[in-house]
């Protein structure tokens, strides 16, 4: 027999025998592959945060609001607060948790307040702050309340209940806190007291 025919015929067994053969080990090969991988623990399982969707759902609220313009008569108004939600009624009216207000005027005269709650009615202009709320007014001024009213297009806040604190010149208690335009220096501020007001002055101690 000649060496091309034997040769014809080895080939041709070896085809038959990687015909079979390769099947098998590509089936061998891929069961090893799911016998290797890991399997997946529950446990493991990279953790969610912990939020309850159906509340947000109902109760939908976004962190870090801040509300900021120019009023009318040029002074610069910031609301911030840590969290505010949108009156189910009323669209432009913001229900706001952590409130801090800073109103300067165009001289540069500065009335900030925190509160614990409070409300940006942006539909009517205004806004309103409650709870341990802490005033502060240049020049020296630093006075507690439980409520303050204002607008969001004018220099106007109103503490309608008590105010107590420190004044420039000693300790100071009255029933009542208005912060208004100066009409007689349009670009200050006037810090108004009423409502029995006392002061306790505290003359400067001479060294």
């Amino acid at each position: 027999m000649d060496a091309p025919a034997r040769f014809d015929r080895r080939h041709s067994r070896l085809v038959r025998v990687l015909k079979v053969a390769l099947p098998i080990t590509a089936l061998a090969l891929l069961s090893m592959v799911f016998l290797l991988a890991e399997t997946v623990d529950p446990a493991r399982a990279i953790p969610l945060a912990e939020i309850d969707v159906e509340e947000r759902a109902r109760d939908p609220r976004v962190s870090g609001a801040s509300f900021a313009g120019v009023t009318d008569d040029g002074a610069a108004l910031r609301i911030t607060a840590e969290t505010a939600r949108t009156d189910p009624g009323a669209v432009l009216r913001l229900e706001a948790t952590g409130l801090t207000l800073a109103l300067e005027g165009v001289s540069g005269g500065l009335v900030t307040g925190r509160a614990d709650q409070g409300v940006i009615d942006r539909g009517n202009g205004s806004f309103e702050m409650r709870g341990a709320i802490e005033i502060t007014a240049t020049p020296g001024y630093r006075v507690e309340s439980d409520r303050i009213t204002g607008a969001l297009d004018r220099t106007w806040l109103h503490a309608p209940g008590p105010v107590a604190g420190e004044a420039p010149a000693g300790e100071l208690q009255a029933g009542a806190l208005r912060v208004t335009q100066d009409p007689d220096r349009p670009d200050s501020q006037r810090l108004v007291f009423s409502g029995g007001v006392r002061l306790l002055y505290q003359p400067e101690e001479q060294e």
